[in-house]
């Protein structure tokens, strides 16, 4: 009994093997065929995920593992594609050899044959894959947006690109204009420039990005990226900053002003509006520039701190305008304006120096510097442009225009003296060879009718007219006939001092023999002022004849008056003393007069702007200097051989150079100036 209950549990216990192991197999053995879950791209762009990078790769993630031959076997892409196939699990990843084709269509294929380990073939291939590459990538969004107005000063500039970019390219490629501190702050295709500190109210930015920055495919920007705005303006703005900031060899005697957009609301001024270190004794006011009227309440647009005596010479001042000075319509200043100059020497006369015109001290002015660049001081220090001027001879005092108004002063700054009444519009100043004598045109302030030729005893009583006789030529000019109601320009006094050449309102030429009283008209047309030979036998003049020369319609003058402009059909004319015609000079057609040397040597400028410099006055055309380098202006210096010129750049003005006419050396002895003289 006990052997058989034996054998019973023996059999019931391998039953039990057997169906424990039939149970193992059946669990274990796959049936299933494998399936595609999902075809990804490995550089989708932001948003759009069928759009590739054309470095992308493609991942083909499956159930469970597959044969990798069968699923690379089965893999196609059209147009076709080269590439390798790697693997990391079950996701099969297909990597193209070379960059995909920029803005191009693509599909991925599957076919049959893909088998799992278990040897399970897909039964069904997955629907095709269809994605695009990206174009060139492009700026697709941007705060502040283009020509934008009204930006805040203090919020970041956001630009947002089409696709990942290669940020160390971006950063590279960027330029800021003005530039200003900032952080640049990266998040996906989003750059964000972040400024340091507020940007400057009411002024103009631009971003640009330039085109060989890249996305992270190393695809550069489809074009360059310019982006240009204004921030928000405060109610009052600064416009010019006098002295401007940085600049030395400030006049001591120079005011310190700030010039306002609009006008200043007279109230909002005191005492402390202007914090200026060291510490200086003068007085704040509200006043105009020369030009400009006043507003109803006596006010206008500047700042104006006129110190009680002459700054320290050689000292630098920090001048700081607090945010409590107001418009008349009450916006006030938007932040606190800082800026610092340092003043120079003054001299008691000008002596072998070269002087020019340059607003590098915030208003066009005139300045002097030593002819090899150094030492650059500012003689004059008004607050209207400074358009044409004269110094004396010695070199002891020179008068200044704005196309309105002469004032008179020395060269260390003292004696300054306005000489234009508020009733005249007065220009085109000139001094005697003694330097005792200022002649200068006069008009009406109200009409603009011309008054004739004026003349003024340097440091005398008012000025007095210029009478003139009666000209002794058969069709005089009727402006140079009727003095008192003729337009006169560009007096000029002969070497000698006992003959006046001027141009009359229709351009004829007039030369006053001032001893005999006489007076002589040759018809002409002028573009540009008289210059004597030394000898005073006659003048140069750029200008042309016509028929009817002398019978012009110039009635009235241009307020502000500017220095005669030649044209592009002048060319330069002799004229002697004693002559009653313009004979041409071998300069040609278009050639403009610039300087005279007290040896008679003749500088021109010919229709290309090109520099000439003749022997002689016009027998034969001159030797040209500079290369062919457009010039501006030209001045000789005294008692060498060299001269000063002004290149011509545009309608701004351009560098200052000294040049030798026989080597042909320059040297820039000014980074911008007009008008230049080498004074003896």
């Amino acid at each position: 009994m006990r052997s058989v209950i034996l054998r019973s549990l023996l059999v019931i216990g391998v039953g039990g093997l057997v169906l424990a192991g039939l149970l193992y197999v059946a669990s274990t053995i796959d049936a299933r065929a494998p399936q595609v879950l999902e075809v990804n791209l490995t550089q989708p762009v932001e948003g759009e995920p069928d759009v590739a990078l054309i470095t992308t790769s493609l991942e083909i993630v499956f159930s469970e593992p597959v044969e990798p031959d069968t699923a690379s076997g089965a893999l196609e892409v059209q147009p076709d594609v080269d590439g390798a196939v790697s693997w990391s699990g079950s996701t099969m990843i297909f990597t193209p050899s070379e960059p995909l084709t920029l803005d191009a269509a693509y599909r991925l294929e599957l076919g049959a044959g893909i088998r799992d380990l278990a040897g399970n073939e897909m039964s069904e291939p997955p629907p095709p894959f269809e994605f695009r590459t990206a174009g060139r990538p492009t700026l697709v969004e941007a705060s502040p947006a283009d020509a934008a107005t009204d930006v805040p000063i203090d919020e970041p500039i956001a630009l947002t690109f089409s696709s990942l970019m290669d940020t160390s390219s971006v950063e590279s490629a960027l330029r800021l204009r003005p530039s200003f501190p900032h952080e640049l702050r990266w998040s996906g295709e989003l750059l964000e420039i972040v400024p340091m500190q507020p940007l400057r109210p009411g002024s103009s930015y631009e971003v640009s990005i330039q085109d060989d920055a890249t996305d992270v495919a190393g695809v550069a920007l489809s074009e360059p990226i310019s982006l240009r705005f204004t921030t928000v303006a405060p109610g009052l703005a600064v416009e010019t900053l006098v002295p401007a900031d940085g600049i030395d060899g400030v006049a001591p005697f120079s005011p310190i002003a700030i010039v306002f957009d609009r006008p200043v609301d007279a109230d909002s001024v005191d005492g402390d509006a202007l914090t200026i270190t060291p510490d200086v004794a003068g007085s704040v006011s509200v006043t105009t520039l020369p030009g400009e009227e006043a507003t109803d309440d006596g006010g206008g647009r500047v700042l104006q701190f006129v110190p009680s005596g002459p700054l320290p010479a050689n000292t630098t001042f920090e001048v700081a305008l607090g945010t409590g000075v107001t418009s008349a319509g009450g916006g006030g200043l938007g932040r606190t304006t800082e800026w610092s100059f340092t003043t120079g020497a003054p001299v008691a006369a000008i002596s072998n120096q070269v002087t020019f015109v340059t607003d590098r001290a915030g208003i066009a002015n005139v300045w002097a510097m030593n002819p090899d660049g150094t030492g650059k001081r500012q003689l004059t220090v008004e607050l209207a442009p400074v358009l044409d001027y004269a110094v004396a001879p010695d070199g002891s005092s020179l008068v200044v225009s704005d196309g309105r108004r002469l004032v008179y002063q020395r060269a260390d700054g003292t004696e300054r003296r306005v000489l234009t009444d508020a009733a005249s519009v007065e220009y085109d100043p000139a001094y005697a060879p003694d330097g005792q004598r200022i002649v200068f045109g006069r008009a009406d302030a109200e009409s603009g009718a011309g008054r004739g030729l004026w003349q003024w005893q340097v440091e005398g009583g008012e000025p007095t007219e210029l009478e003139l006789p009666s000209a002794e030529v058969a069709s005089p000019s009727p402006s140079t006939a009727d003095a008192e109601s003729s337009i006169l320009r560009a007096p000029r006094f002969s070497p000698d001092g006992q003959a006046l050449a001027f141009v009359d309102a229709s351009g004829a030429v007039g030369i006053l023999e001032l001893a005999a009283e006489r007076l002589t008209v040759v018809p002409f047309v002028a573009g540009g002022p008289p210059l004597w030979l030394p000898s005073s036998s006659g003048i140069l003049i750029t200008g042309h004849t016509t028929q009817g020369a002398g019978q012009g319609d110039g009635d009235e003058l241009d307020v502000p008056v500017t220095p005669l402009a030649p044209g592009r059909a002048d060319q330069v004319f002799r004229v002697a003393r004693s002559g009653t015609a313009a004979a041409a000079t071998a300069f040609g057609i278009g050639s403009r007069l610039v300087a005279v040397s007290q040896e008679g040597e003749v500088a021109y400028v010919d229709g290309l702007g090109r520099l000439h410099v003749a022997a002689r006055s016009g027998s034969t055309s001159g030797e040209e200097v500079l290369g062919g380098e457009a010039v501006a202006d030209a001045a000789f210096a005294p008692g060498e051989p060299a001269l000063v010129v002004v290149l011509e750049r545009g309608e701004t003005d351009g560098p200052v150079e000294r040049v030798d006419p026989a080597s042909g050396a320059r040297t820039e002895i000014a980074p911008r100036g007009s008008l230049p003289r080498w004074v003896p």
